[in-house]
């Protein structure tokens, strides 16, 4: 990541996976929820015929975005009973995209062929409407990272053109770091690169004390990507599914509800208190998110257990393509609406195969010793008298 201008106002709680895990857990819940509740419902004949389709393929992507605008959101967020909701929030929560691809590591056996147990590989990236701005990999034993510093400062902080110039000139600037730091100037790039997720805190130390980084702000943000390879931990995904399944497969009841734009819908019912009680790990993981960033729940405990909470499913050509469900229902009918829409295609969006030249493990050494040399060369070129005074982004 860059260095900051301590003049900006880059203390902004970081909002990159805090808002991924609501798509994460909402998601999961939402696809491999559905594929266990037909299996028992009296018109699950073609949703099950569609769900196979989907999961005949050796992956599967889902791309999960909120169905509001920031207004909406704002009022969502006010609503629902949370203090001091900025409107900086409230867009990048209505711009969010979060992609998720998981898949068979050996790219030879259909998703709906696979046992729980069985090894996936998983990737995550989040965007707010621009390029990526963050992204993990876990694949087998292996964990990837990449942190877009120029989308940060551009998407997430809203910082103008003389900012989004510097973090342009850092990022060429790594790219000529020498290659004994070739794992550094890989990651300070933006591209993927291994990462030993135990040593989060040591990389956040480093940005600290190299790159100018808040401590909290660079704590935060390592957190969150080592919280969202936990997400895609093949054990912890199993256990997941498990649960859900226990709970659907007794609760759960669809229902067709015609057709919208040549897709037939299927509505998935459950009681409130059930349907929490299925997603409760991945809704633990978002507490733990929100609670980090300091930003309010987005997901609460059901007011009324009883109450019913729904599923849309939109069947496409006999594949399973949609899924909408409104996380304000957990609040009740006081809390407004918020639907989390969610595209599901077969195939990995997302590449689940190391990098093609693996540039090796990041240490937090290296990655520090290539701030400290970034550091002195961007010195030195302040320090140039032959420096062009051009006002502006337009410094060399």
């Amino acid at each position: 990541m860059p260095p900051t201008d301590r003049s900006e106002d880059i203390s902004t709680r970081p909002i990159l996976l805090r808002l991924g895990a609501l798509g994460g857990a909402a998601l999961l819940a939402t696809a491999t929820g559905a594929c266990q509740v037909i299996q028992n419902a009296r018109t699950g004949l073609e949703v099950s015929d569609a769900v196979d389709e989907l999961l005949s393929w050796e992956g599967v992507t889902i791309v999960a975005t909120v169905g509001a605008d920031a207004e909406q959101v704002h009022d969502y967020l006010l609503r629902s009973g949370a203090e001091d909701v900025t409107e900086q929030d409230a867009r990048l929560l209505a711009d969010l995209e979060l992609t998720v691809s998981a898949g068979d590591p050996e790219d030879e056996t259909p998703l709906k062929d696979l046992a729980p147990g069985d090894p996936l590989n998983g990737a995550i990236t989040v965007n707010f409407g621009g390029r990526d701005v963050a992204g993990v990999k876990l694949l087998g034993e292996e964990t990837y990272a990449r942190v877009g510093g120029q989308a940060i400062i551009e998407d997430v902080y809203g910082s103008g053109e003389a900012a989004v110039a510097r973090a342009e000139r850092f990022e060429r600037d790594a790219a000529g770091l020498p290659d004994s730091l070739r794992a550094a100037a890989t990651a300070l790039r933006g591209d993927w690169v291994e990462i030993e997720p135990y040593d989060h805190e040591a990389y956040a130390e480093a940005l600290t004390e190299h790159a100018g980084v808040p401590a909290d702000t660079a704590a935060n943000v390592a957190a969150a990507l080592i919280d969202g390879a936990a997400l895609l931990d093949p054990e912890s995904l199993w256990e997941s599914v498990g649960a859900l399944e226990s709970t659907l497969r007794s609760s759960a009841s669809l229902r067709h509800a015609g057709q919208e734009r040549g897709a037939e819908t299927v509505v998935v019912e459950m009681p409130a208190g059930a349907a929490y009680r299925a997603v409760e790990p991945l809704l633990g993981l978002l507490a733990e998110q929100t609670e980090r960033f300091g930003l309010p729940p987005l997901v609460a405990e059901p007011a009324d257990p009883d109450a019913p909470v729904t599923a849309e499913l939109s069947i496409r050509n006999g594949v399973l393509t949609n899924a909408t469900m409104d996380v304000g229902q957990f609040a009740g009918e006081d809390a407004g609406s918020l639907p989390l829409d969610l595209f599901l295609a077969g195939g990995s969006a997302l590449n689940l195969n190391p990098p093609e030249n693996p540039a090796g493990l990041l240490t937090p050494d290296d990655l520090a010793v290539a701030l400290m040399y970034l550091a002195e060369q961007d010195e030195r070129r302040q320090e140039d008298e032959d420096r062009a005074d051009v006002p502006g982004p337009m410094q060399p």
